[in-house]
């Protein structure tokens, strides 16, 4: 229930003092008692089989846990009274609250009527205000106005007053009520049952790791949606598959104890596998350039070496004829003829030699993987970011978010060498264009409609938004 409306400054509050539903209390009674008769039917069951009843249990396994099974019993029906006593202390609780909010309600309305007494009050006559130093005595009827307002304002301040002390009251009564149910319920508890070591290390555990989910689960998704705004960025991807790991890790972890569900584990797995299968063909790409490239500066080697031969006879030929020149103006022509050519074989061997030192043929290149973090990485991605972001950038590219960019790059080199070289080379397989494409398409499906669409927070009312997840995922949980 929300706060009650009203002018409760009127009382000395800021606001309703008393926020509670009385429905709530009634269905948590309910809960409790429905808990504890649950917890004490298995109970019961237990003792039966502890005691040697074999129509619930039998056989070699059964034996072997009928003592344990007692045990159990027993430290069951202990625990079904902890539920009974927070039953028994709301079901105590739960008249005063409904009091205390009858009682705060009928203070704020006497409240109210006092202080629309009080204004009254004010508005009424008084003779005696505002009266000249030599006016005659007051009449009898003016001195009766005089004490009438007077008596008028001392009840509405004392209604104020009244009303006050009866909200301070039903407030106290209502404190004393919840200490004394907050009693009964820390009594319940000392029963003699406590966790062990080992179970206060497996409830840290699993609070720190179900922290960790939460925080990479949405780490992951910032990445997924970084990744969209400026596609191809590999230190995200690098970051996207730490996430994926360490979310696995600990899903497998919580499932083993029985604090999560295997269907976690097998989403996380399905998100590692992505990123794995989008690593795979990206080697498999690099692999296939490494080898078109290599081909392509044997082609590249073999162009450059023909020019050179080609331009060295040219060469060879004016040098002959600036030795036969019999005028000077041919002498001067085969000259110049002889260093324009020098400067061309010049120009040949030094873009060879400064492709085979970039390792850069025709703008193609070997380009860094995203799980080798390095310096050419942060370059590679630093100009990716340029290319969204910056002025004279290539804009936003649909090839690198859908990760076919390197096999569209192997189509064209494959065109390029072909074309200028002669050089035939392997291209990316066509498959791989679109197993590249689906696993993006996959990943978005995993992080965003399931991670983020079907499954709940577990915050709150937030358990099931799709009916039958709940069943799904606790059939899969370990007990």
């Amino acid at each position: 229930m929300p706060a009650r409306g009203g002018n409760w400054s009127l009382v000395g509050e800021a606001s309703d003092p008393i926020v509670a539903d009385t429905q709530v209390v009634h269905e948590l009674i309910d809960y409790y008692r429905s808990i504890a008769d649950e917890i004490r039917s298995e109970a019961d069951v237990l003792k039966r089989i502890g005691e040697g009843d074999e129509s619930e249990f039998k056989g070699e396994s059964a034996d072997a846990v009928r003592k344990k099974s007692g045990e159990v019993a027993a430290s069951l029906q202990k625990m079904s009274g902890r539920y009974d006593a927070i039953r028994d202390a709301l079901t105590g609780y739960l008249p005063s609250l409904e009091t205390a909010l009858d009682e705060s309600a009928a203070a704020l309305r006497e409240a109210e009527d006092a202080s629309a007494a009080g204004s009254r009050a004010a508005s009424m006559v008084d003779p005696s205000q505002g009266r000249a130093q030599d006016a005659p005595p007051l009449t009898a009827d003016e001195q009766g106005a005089v004490d009438a307002k007077h008596r008028a304002t001392e009840d509405a301040r004392a209604g104020a007053d009244a009303a006050t002390a009866k909200l301070r009251r039903a407030v106290d009564t209502l404190n004393g009520a919840g200490r004394q149910a907050a009693s009964t319920i820390r009594a319940a508890w000392d029963d003699g049952l406590h966790d062990t070591l080992g179970d206060k290390i497996k409830a840290f555990f699993s609070k720190l790791l179900k922290i960790l989910v939460k925080i990479f689960t949405y780490i992951g998704i910032a990445l997924a949606a970084l990744a969209i705004l400026i596609p191809g960025v590999g230190i995200l991807t690098f970051m996207a598959a730490v996430a994926a790991s360490v979310t696995l890790v600990a899903n497998i972890a919580l499932a083993s104890m029985g604090e999560g569900s295997w269907l976690d584990v097998i989403t996380s797995a399905v998100g590692l596998v992505l990123v794995g299968v989008g690593g795979a063909l990206t080697k498999a790409v690099s692999t296939l350039k490494t080898a078109g490239l290599a081909k392509g500066f044997a082609g590249f080697q073999k162009t450059s070496l023909d020019k050179i031969r080609n331009l060295q006879d040219l060469r060879s030929v004016q040098i002959t004829k600036a030795l036969g020149a019999r005028t000077a103006s041919e002498y001067s022509a085969a000259r110049t003829e002889v260093q324009d050519l020098s400067k061309q074989i010049a120009t040949v061997k030094e873009t060879f030699a400064a492709a085979r030192t970039k390792n850069v043929l025709d703008g193609f290149k070997e380009k860094p993987n995203w799980w080798r973090p390095n310096r050419a990485l942060w370059n590679e991605d630093k100009a990716k970011v340029l290319d969204v972001f910056g002025k004279d950038g290539k804009g936003w590219q649909w090839e690198r978010l859908f990760s076919v960019d390197r096999q569209f790059e192997m189509t064209k080199m494959q065109k390029e060498l072909w074309a200028k070289y002669g050089v035939q080379i392997a291209a990316s397989p066509t498959w791989h264009t679109w197993a590249a494409g689906g696993r993006v398409v996959t990943s978005w499906v995993n992080t965003f409609v399931y991670g983020q669409g079907i499954k709940p927070t577990g915050w709150g009312a937030d358990q099931e938004r799709v009916p039958g997840y709940e069943a799904v995922s606790g059939a899969l949980t370990t007990a």
